[in-house]
């Protein structure tokens, strides 16, 4: 059954259309190499930019100036975007500080008053996120998150 609706679908194809399907039939291995590449290249890019973030880290005088000039220290990098596990590590902090549970929004104020060029509208959403999507952070009744406590028996 499924055979013949493949060929009812090819019969409606015109022959340039055919043609073409053949050909990247015939080149899927090629596409494959070239996704392939293309993956191991962002891949490195990706390691070359915490390379950057790493080193501009180490000029806190930089940082000042930008934040004093609403500029942004993510756009001196081609993605703009923050390194990995850098929300995890800031939410990490707060919360573990705080001596009550905090809101997204208070979270990412905190966030927002320590890293002012940080404070980008998207920061509430990856906030939010985080704390939704790992175990090591529990909800209370009025919607307040705090680190889950480790208990020893």
């Amino acid at each position: 059954m499924n055979m013949e609706i493949e060929m009812n679908s090819l019969g409606r194809l015109d022959v340039e259309a055919l043609k073409q399907l053949v050909a990247l039939k015939e080149n899927s291995g090629k596409l494959n190499r070239l996704e392939t590449k293309r993956q191991r290249l962002k891949d490195e890019l990706d390691r070359v930019e915490d390379q950057i973030r790493e080193f501009l880290s180490e000029y806190p005088e930089v940082q000042g100036y930008l934040a004093s000039t609403s500029g942004s220290m993510r756009r001196l990098t081609p993605s703009g975007r923050r390194p990995r596990g850098w929300i995890r590590s800031q939410v990490e902090e707060i919360l573990g500080a705080s001596e009550s549970p905090l809101t997204p929004a208070e979270v990412r104020d905190e966030i927002a008053r320590r890293h002012p060029e940080e404070a980008t509208k998207n920061l509430y959403l990856a906030v939010f996120q985080h704390l939704r999507r790992h175990d090591e952070f529990d909800q209370d009744m009025s919607g307040r998150w705090k680190m889950k406590t480790t208990e020893t028996a």
